[in-house]
């Protein structure tokens, strides 16, 4: 974006994740682009026999690098980023980032990092809580010592269940229910972050993010690293269909529920055009959100299968396609296909970013680039 003036340094979790990619990118176009003394650290660890620091390098060669860093040669960009080769489990943490961070410095952490497990499972609420609250716990621990303000990477979907258009300001709702236990991990977390922020005097954001598709702002455009959410739920058919199923499908999804989508790239210049504003809580949603059969119906539509139809009530008498359906995805995706139908009220991230950044949510070609890679991961990460 122009004209932005960055007041400190950064520190990014989860840059190997989809959004945490795209934070660095973004933040790395600001580097090269506004005049200042500032840096960008990273808490990455060392996987799959590559260190931190290449891991960060694959990162900036990656063949879907946004075109708008393509002109910085891999020396350049790195200049900007150091390399903090940690976890968030590590109980030395705060000794790591004291190695690299000056203490009163201003420090902006840009936490992505954590699991987006949907499923309703005591491993998944395992995982989540490992991952996400406890995580989360120690970072905050880590960073109280530094000149330091939190900005937390949550989901919309953090209120639960609840009806009507929703507000960025969460506190409202009370007694929440919860379609898994994500949804409440998150939801416990940022009520932690606001008490131990509070009790500690520290500075913190919480940002919200709805579903998040593939880049739809800067080329090369479609691109997505991991195929989950609605893209998840796609690839079950695009299975069913290689295998050469014929058998009519009846899905149960409501008539009227909805589900609110917005391109990564959109997540990360919101995050960007965000963090350094005294705002407690900023949803980065889309000011309209996409009736559930229109959405799915796309992406069926682009694998050509026809071979369903969309249902008010879960059918009986299920044939064997239909049962393996409902024994698998449906578990997951089943409470966003029929208990979500929510707008967002977006005049607060609408008048952060600019109302140009809003864009058509183009789901054939987003479902095109998937079936492009053959719904493969390792082709796009």
């Amino acid at each position: 974006m122009t004209g932005l003036e960055l007041q400190g340094n950064v520190l990014i979790t989860g840059v190997t994740g989809f959004i945490g990619r795209h934070l660095l990118y973004e933040f790395l176009r600001a580097s090269m682009e506004v005049t200042g003394s500032w840096r960008i650290y990273v808490l990455i660890r060392g996987r799959k026999g590559l260190s931190a620091s290449a891991r960060i390098d694959h990162l900036l060669t990656h063949a879907y690098l946004p075109d708008y860093l393509k002109p910085y040669d891999l020396e350049d960009l790195t200049d900007n980023i150091t390399v903090i080769e940690g976890d968030l489990e590590d109980s030395d943490l705060q000794v790591q980032f004291g190695l690299h961070i000056a203490k009163e410095d201003p420090l902006f952490v840009i936490h992505s990092a954590g699991s987006v497990n949907l499923y309703n499972t005591a491993a998944a609420e395992q995982e989540v809580h490992h991952t996400n609250w406890l995580g989360t716990m120690n970072l905050l621990h880590a960073i109280e010592p530094f000149n330091s303000k939190l900005v937390f990477i949550s989901t919309a979907f953090s209120c639960g269940i609840v009806e009507g258009l929703i507000g960025d300001n969460y506190s409202i709702y009370q007694n929440n229910r919860f379609r898994n236990p994500y949804e409440k991990c998150k939801n416990q977390t940022e009520q932690f972050i606001e008490s131990y922020c509070a009790e500690n005097k520290m500075k913190y954001q919480i940002l919200r993010p709805s579903v998040v598709c593939g880049r739809l702002l800067d080329a090369p455009l479609y691109y997505i690293s991991k195929f989950d959410v609605f893209y998840g739920w796609t690839k079950f058919f695009w299975n069913l269909q290689n295998q050469g199923n014929n058998e009519p499908l009846r899905i149960h999804m409501s008539r009227d529920s909805k589900v609110n989508v917005v391109p990564v790239d959109f997540v990360a210049k919101a995050v960007l055009a965000s963090f350094q504003q005294d705002i407690p809580y900023v949803n980065l949603t889309y000011p309209q959100s996409i009736a559930n059969r229109h959405l799915y119906g796309s992406m069926l539509h682009a694998l050509h299968f026809d071979q369903y139809e969309f249902v008010e009530e879960m059918p009986s008498g299920l044939n064997k396609s239909e049962r393996f359906y409902y024994r698998s995805i449906d578990k997951v995706y089943n409470p966003y296909l029929n208990q979500c139908n929510n707008e967002y009220d977006s005049r607060l991230i609408c008048s952060l970013t600019g109302t140009e950044l809003i864009t058509e949510i183009d789901l054939q070609a987003l479902a095109g680039f998937s079936i492009r890679n053959s719904f493969d991961e390792e082709r796009v990460y």
